[in-house]
């Protein structure tokens, strides 16, 4: 098991705050965006750009979070073609002896979708289907939101009970 004293654990604790704040901003920033838009209307192309711009960001903040937390409890390494997918599956399962799940298997499966959907942002040229790619996720986003605020929930909730049981341990 990876030793981390309490310190690392409160600052851990600190920055997954920080991020979660980001992703709450994103998802208001979003749903005040897409009030401007008519249901049955495809936004214009600079709109478009905007809003995957968010959806990146969102995922850039889910992936920042799981990462300083693998990265701390598990020496998770960046390295490598497939880091991104093997983040959310080691997020996904449990650590007997060092942590639960940080994520379900559900919110994996559906976080995996806006990670595809930054790869797409990132490295795609063709901009003209890029509203037939993001609208479902434009629309799940307050739910992807919430079920990943609810996982990230009762991981620092068992966070605290390790630094807690750390703290007990010393003295």
């Amino acid at each position: 098991m990876r030793k981390v004293g309490t310190s690392r654990l409160l600052l851990l604790k600190a920055e997954i705050a920080s991020d979660l704040e980001a992703i709450d901003k994103i998802g208001e920033a979003v749903s005040e965006a897409m009030l401007a838009v008519a249901p049955d209307q495809v936004p214009s192309p600079v709109v478009q750009s905007g809003l995957a711009l968010y959806l990146h960001d969102f995922y850039q903040a889910v992936e920042q979070i799981l990462t300083r937390i693998t990265r701390t409890l598990n020496g998770f390494d960046t390295a490598g073609e497939s880091w991104h997918i093997d983040l959310l599956r080691l997020a996904s399962r449990e650590i007997e002896g060092l942590r639960p799940a940080v994520i379900s298997e559900s919110t994996m499966r559906d976080l995996d979708r806006y990670r595809g959907f930054r790869h797409f942002v990132r490295h795609g040229y063709d901009r003209s289907l890029m509203w037939d790619r993001m609208q479902g996720l434009i629309e799940s986003l307050p739910e992807m939101v919430a079920s990943f605020r609810q996982d990230t929930g009762a991981f620092l909730d068992v966070l605290t009970q390790m630094i807690n049981e750390i703290e007990r341990r010393q003295c």
